[in-house]
Parts: structure tokens; sequence; C-alpha cells
């Protein structure tokens, strides 16, 4: 897994530092936050921040793999509960449960997250690019403002 990781960054990282420069566009927010919502790391993909969008690939993989852990070894301690009728049984099935919520809990989060960060990040994509055209200047009490088209 650690190989195919160092792989995958490693192409990503050439495909960056041999790639043509081409003249960018404006990002579309809400279609980057939409991204972002429905496929995990799209939105920051879209705006073409590839190791960011790694990074909630695996966060939110992770998290919804935990869930889903937790969910099966709750559903495993309640039939053994049901079976046994162990109380021990069932506080490990309340374990089990509370853990679940608490991660479905963090994955909203982190979708969340994520979403408003690529949301943001669609709106500052050409930021750099419009503040060289804004020059501002003071000089012996005046100010003045001068834009580059």
């Amino acid at each position: 897994m650690r190989k195919l990781l160092i792989s995958f960054f490693l192409i990503l990282l050439s495909i960056h530092a041999f790639g043509e420069e081409v003249e960018v566009k404006a990002k579309k927010p809400f279609k980057a936050a939409a991204l972002s919502l429905f496929i995990p790391g799209g939105g920051q993909l879209y705006n073409g921040a590839y190791l960011k969008s790694t990074g909630v690939l695996v966060l939110e993989s992770g998290m919804i793999g935990l869930a889903a852990y937790h969910h099966f070894k709750a559903e495993d301690s309640y039939d053994q509960y049901r079976i046994s009728g162990n109380e021990d049984d069932y506080n490990d099935y309340l374990d089990y449960y509370y853990k679940r919520q608490s991660d479905l809990w963090w994955l909203g989060a982190v979708v969340f997250l994520s979403t408003i960060d690529a949301f943001v990040d669609a709106h500052l994509f050409n930021f750099e690019e419009k503040k060289n055209k804004i020059h501002l200047k003071f000089e012996d009490n005046i100010v003045s403002l001068s834009y580059h088209f």
C-alpha cells in the first residue's frame, strides 16, 4: 500500500513539474462544492489541489471504513447479546454503537469542511493574477489606485 501511495504521489508530482502551462479559466465555486460533496476529494481535484484531494479522499475513506467496522462489530455484539442475554455483551454493543455514531459525526464534519474548502479555493483560484493588476500607492499624503487591464 505504501508503494502504491508513493508511486501515485510521484506521478502527480511529475505531471505538475513537466506539464505545460496553459491559460486557466476561473473555477466555478458551486461546481467545486458539489463535486466535493458527492465525490471524496472531487472539489479539490477540480481546483487543482491534487495533494489536498488525495488527503481528503484518504480521510473520508478511512472514516467510512471505521464507521462500517464499528457497525458490524455492534451488530455482532447485539446478536451475541440476543443469544446469551449477558449484560457485558449488551455493553459491548452500546460501546460500538456510540463509536459508530461518533465516526458518522466526524465523517459529516470532514465532508462539510472539505466542501467549504473547495468552495473558497475556487473563489480564490485567480487571486494572485487579479492582485497583480491592482496597485495602491501612498505618496506625499496622496493615495492613488491604478488598475491594469
